[in-house]
């Protein structure tokens, strides 16, 4: 019976590790595209305009991103807890999902109340700025948290995958 469930953890956890390697570099590269290409440009539109844009397009935004982030999210966390439940911990797969979780916790607590108020049409020109600028520093530190997830993720798989081929 212990054979037979370590089996089962062995192969599920051979699935998760690469997923989660590809779905953490799919969030860091979206929040990326948002970092250098979508901030610079709402911070170089006027206030107003900024919020007719982000009104207009950010539900485009989240339907991508949130998606992303709840399966790097799942995928990463189960891919730790298989190694934990198969008495081999991996700190690197810890690691990439913690971070991963910590993406989710900002965007959830920080990002996702002033996205909603930016589209909720209530703002002025100078509370847009300050929000703005909240929000991307926030969004700087989520990016942060998504290279260290998507590194961390890429090794613990890397390192899956060394082991396997000792066997």
């Amino acid at each position: 019976m212990e054979l037979t469930n370590r089996r089962r953890l062995s192969v599920i956890a051979r699935l998760l590790a690469p997923l989660s390697a590809v779905l953490t570099g799919l969030l860091a590269g979206g929040m990326g595209f948002i970092e250098v290409v979508l901030l610079p440009f709402w911070r170089g539109s006027a206030p107003a305009e900024f919020r007719q844009w982000f009104t207009d397009h950010s539900d485009r935004i989240r339907n991508v991103m949130i998606p992303l982030g709840v399966g790097a999210g799942a995928v990463s966390t189960a891919y730790a807890l298989t190694q934990v439940a198969d008495r081999r911990p991996d700190a690197a797969a810890t690691t990439a999902a913690a971070t991963t979780l910590g993406v989710i916790a900002i965007t959830v607590t920080v990002n996702e109340p002033a996205n909603h108020q930016f589209t909720a049409g209530a703002l002025t020109d100078a509370e847009t700025r300050n929000l703005l600028d909240k929000w991307a520093r926030w969004h700087h530190l989520r990016v942060a948290l998504g290279i260290v997830a998507t590194t961390a993720a890429a090794f613990a798989s890397h390192q899956r995958q060394v082991h396997l081929n000792e066997k």
